[in-house]
């Protein structure tokens, strides 16, 4: 049975559930979905429960549970991604932020409350979630953010306009399009680091709707690490840092190739909040 203008929001909200277990998708939070729809808070839930839903939002509520139904992710059809109290726009051509990389972008946060004029590059950058936010937090830093995908660029180039904050965007493939002998004191980078044989392990919404290009890397999922491990020694300020995001499976590996190409670094990992190995820290200053 479809939504109508007869049923309370009450009403359409367990209708809405019903609907979704019936297409396998359990403990659906149809509460968040609605608001983040109609850009409702929880106040404007409770006091709508026992009220009638209109056409207009019957009709708008039912296309988005169809959706859902095909494991759709809720940010790509809202085209909004909540992380902590941020916003950022997402689209099929982005990964969508997730809370695991805040963890990044704090180790970023820790960095430039000792260094704020930092040069920061950011590679991979996607919605360009790390690079705003580390923007936003060190206003005068100078940010640079690269990605291969000319399409996601435009997104990050929205979430920038969106935030109010200065990065300088950069089309291209890791560091070649960087100006030659520039030398970034803070990198970081969420790269494509699952393995491609982990496909089957993935969530049915990230297997159908999220970019295999931000997902998947060769050799294990090792294949982006190894690369910038080659070229980063060119770009690293002497008393630089570097921030990776890795598998959790990932981190002796990356670690190791790290230690190989800066034999000087302090080369640690670190959790992100469920304890599972996250990110790998290459520190020139810093001896930990």
């Amino acid at each position: 049975m479809r939504l109508n203008s007869k049923m309370s929001l009450a009403e359409a909200f367990n209708q809405a559930s019903v609907f979704l277990q019936e297409h396998g998708i359990e403990e659906a939070p149809i509460r968040d979905y609605w608001c983040q729809v109609f850009d409702w808070q929880l106040t404007d839930v409770v006091r709508h429960l026992q009220q009638p839903i209109t056409n207009d939002q019957a009709d708008c509520f039912w296309e988005v549970l169809t959706r859902l139904a095909q494991h759709e992710p809720i940010q790509y059809i809202t085209q909004t991604a909540y992380v902590g109290n941020e916003s950022f726009k997402v689209t099929p051509d982005t990964l969508i932020p997730r809370e695991d990389t805040y963890g990044l972008v704090e180790m970023g946060m820790r960095f430039l409350s000792k260094y704020p004029q930092a040069n920061i590059l950011d590679i991979g950058t996607g919605t360009g979630y790390i690079a705003i936010l580390l923007a936003k937090n060190a206003p005068q830093a100078a940010v640079t953010a690269v990605d291969v995908s000319k399409a996601a660029l435009e997104v990050a180039k929205d979430n920038a306009a969106l935030h109010q904050v200065n990065v300088e965007f950069v089309h291209g493939d890791l560091c070649s399009q960087l100006p030659k002998g520039q030398r970034y004191d803070l990198i970081v980078s969420n790269p494509p680091y699952i393995a491609e044989d982990e496909l089957s392990l993935m969530d049915e919404s990230v297997k159908r709707y999220e970019p295999k290009l931000a997902l998947f890397a060769q050799d294990n999922g090792l294949a982006i690490y190894k690369r910038l491990a080659a070229i980063l020694p060119d770009y690293l300020s002497e008393d630089g840092e570097i921030l990776l995001e890795i598998g959790f499976r990932q981190g002796i590996a990356v670690q190791q190739l790290f230690q190989a190409a800066f034999p000087m670094a302090s080369i640690t990992i670190h959790q992100d909040f469920n304890g599972m190995n996250r990110y790998v820290k290459v520190s020139l200053k810093e001896k930990e």
